[in-house]
């Protein structure tokens, strides 16, 4: 498991640091201004506290599901696929050139693969696969005897 999430912070560092980042800020924030009018209002106008503590938090949990939607990787727990290579492919992709095709179960299933990886693998070799099940990337791959 510790495997996965090393790779997803190796893939996604950028993002988790930005929110890292900004979720601190915007507690304080929040604190900050919750702080300030408890100082400042009596009585009715402490009312002033719940929209502005609406606000910050809607901000928070704007960014928190934006970030969900790009990498729902971290919010879901890897696939572990054991299986034959049916096929080895070059696409077009530049991002994900290398991909493979292993039969586990009835139905075939394409996934991502490094060069390293696609180049070991041979037609027939059977494999046990860690993958990452939204991206179907493979982030570690056994060959087994």
């Amino acid at each position: 498991m510790l495997d996965y999430y090393i790779y997803l912070w190796k893939i996604t560092w950028p993002e988790v640091l930005g929110l890292i980042f900004l979720i601190p800020f915007v507690l304080a924030r929040l604190i900050w201004k919750v702080g300030k009018d408890l100082k400042r209002y009596r009585k009715w106008g402490r009312l002033l506290i719940i929209p502005k503590t609406g606000f910050w938090l809607g901000i928070l949990s704007c960014y928190l599901l934006m970030f969900y939607f790009a990498i729902p990787d971290w919010f879901i727990s890897p696939k572990e696929i054991q299986g034959e290579i049916q096929g080895k492919f070059l696409t077009d992709s530049q991002v994900k050139p290398y991909s493979i095709q292993v039969k586990a179960g009835s139905d075939p299933i394409t996934l991502s693969v490094d060069y390293r990886t696609y180049k070991t693998l041979n037609l027939g070799d059977e494999v046990k696969i860690k993958e990452l099940p939204n991206r179907l990337e493979v982030y570690q791959c056994e060959v087994l005897p």
